[in-house]
């Protein structure tokens, strides 16, 4: 991919009814967000919420394939847009700020919905080479801290920036200690960045955690037990947060499957 962000043109159709994702908007309403990792389970159901709730959303993943995905999904209505984009490196991330704010203007809020599949490998970290650990770390960790520093500054005054993190900085599970670890080292980063983001803009930065997995239409055939969380859940709690951030007291929430409650 190349290391400048790529705006992708979005189709656009006239009629849809009120309420419906789908529906198109003369003129765009509500606040205009920005989705890190649209095309997951939990920035899909945030991306849905949003345009259900009125708001505008620009879209961001590495992948142009997604993206044209998520483009199609939401073909009728006029408040998405989708950008490529990346936040691995420092430069990238700029990269990135700088395209959302030539072509959108400040933000209202941002999710960050970042991970990879580095830290979710069953491992012992008595086991596992400092390599492999640090890779969890770079996918798990490090991109919620290079996202944040590129993109906390584009927010308005008083705009709102909500990470997502798994409950595992609890407790830990056989072979996921790497898990743990990240996710706690995602907890301490969000309670600092919610400490030095308050002047002089007074952003309110807040981290949803998930205790348990998140339920979608394409996992239904794996949903058994107490432990999944609907999509829906997660979308609404989210929309909740970034639309009245005074109501979710922070910056640690949580969002817990049956099992945890």
């Amino acid at each position: 991919m190349s290391a400048a962000a790529t705006l992708i043109a979005v189709n656009r159709a006239s009629s849809a009814k009120d309420g419906d994702p789908q529906a198109s908007d003369a003129v765009v309403a509500g606040k205009t967000v920005c989705v890190l990792g649209a095309s997951g389970a939990v920035g899909n159901a945030v991306t849905r919420e949003l345009l259900t709730g009125g708001h505008r959303v620009v879209t961001i993943s590495r992948s142009a394939e997604k993206l044209a995905k998520i483009r199609a999904a939401y073909a009728r209505t006029h408040r998405i847009e989708v950008l490529q984009g990346d936040v691995s490196s420092d430069e990238l991330a700029a990269t990135l700020r700088d395209s959302i704010l030539e072509h959108f203007g400040k933000l209202d809020g941002v999710v960050s919905s970042l991970g990879g599949p580095e830290a979710d490998a069953p491992m012992r970290v008595l086991d596992a080479s400092t390599a492999i650990l640090k890779k969890a770390f770079d996918s798990n960790f490090f991109t919620h801290v290079t996202a944040a520093r590129a993109l906390i500054p584009a927010l308005n005054a008083r705009g709102v920036y909500v990470g997502i993190n798994g409950g595992l900085a609890d407790f830990v599970l056989p072979d996921r200690g790497a898990l743990s670890m990240t996710q706690s080292a995602l907890r301490s980063l969000y309670r600092v960045l919610a400490q030095e983001a308050q002047l002089p803009d007074q952003v309110s930065v807040r981290l949803l955690e998930l205790y348990g997995l998140v339920a979608t239409d394409q996992n239904r055939s794996r949903q058994n037990g107490d432990m999944w969380i609907p999509d829906e859940q997660v979308g609404k709690r989210v929309m909740g947060i970034l639309t009245d951030p005074a109501s979710f007291a922070g910056p640690i929430l949580s969002l817990k499957s049956k099992r945890f409650s």
